[in-house]
């Protein structure tokens, strides 16, 4: 009787969380600032629910990019232009001889019923898209960093130019226990002696097993 009570109860559970998942609206196209709105609430992909998305800039908005200005593109499988995981599209810009930054943060977990057994540990993975350094100096950086990671194992990608043009397209790391993951992706240009231009990236969040 005892084996059968706990059997049903596990059943019960598993049965609320698969609800609870299907109740949860799927990540879709669309702009940085519809996911803002979404608030705690999020979007699942991928076998984990995304949420409390933010935007910081250091630019203004009439000379820098806002929330409704950057595309967030969740997908799978590569494609010609983007990349596995969640994909932020803009024209982050900065002239010659500035500066800027921005943020974007999110909170991610990984849901069981969509990654049974509950994933250990999670690939995450960090890719550069299209960048440009019209001088001889300058440099475009993403950087990301979750609650399991640290300043010494944090992701990075970047085109750098100074006395060479170095270029970092991916960077990943794996993180173990996976629980809940505070992400902060910071995205850095210099416009050195000809401006910067970056339109793209993607930072994938890699639980359990992936499509080949």
């Amino acid at each position: 009787m005892k084996t059968k009570t706990v059997l049903a109860t596990v059943f019960t559970l598993l049965l609320a969380s698969s609800s609870f998942a299907q109740s949860i609206k799927t990540c879709q196209t669309g702009s940085l600032a519809s996911y803002i709105a979404l608030g705690s609430g999020g979007c699942m992909f991928d076998s984990a629910l995304y949420r409390n998305f933010t935007y910081t800039s250091s630019a203004a908005t009439t000379n820098g990019v806002n929330p409704n200005d950057i595309t967030v593109t969740p997908i799978l499988l590569p494609t010609a232009t983007l990349f596995p995981g969640l994909n932020f599209s803009a024209k982050w810009m900065a002239a010659k001889d500035t500066a800027q930054q921005s943020t974007i943060g999110y909170n991610v977990v990984p849901f069981p019923p969509q990654a049974s057994p509950v994933p250990t540990g999670a690939v995450l993975t960090l890719d550069l898209g299209t960048t440009q350094v019209f001088g001889i100096i300058g440099s475009v950086t993403v950087t990301e960093t979750t609650s399991a990671t640290s300043t010494t194992d944090l992701l990075k990608v970047y085109e750098s130019c100074e006395d060479a043009c170095m270029l970092k397209q991916s960077d990943s790391v794996v993180v173990t226990p996976v629980g809940s993951l505070q992400t902060a992706i910071v995205i850095s240009l210099y416009g050195g002696t000809g401006g910067v231009l970056l339109d793209n990236f993607a930072a994938d969040d890699a639980f359990g097993p992936q499509p080949e």
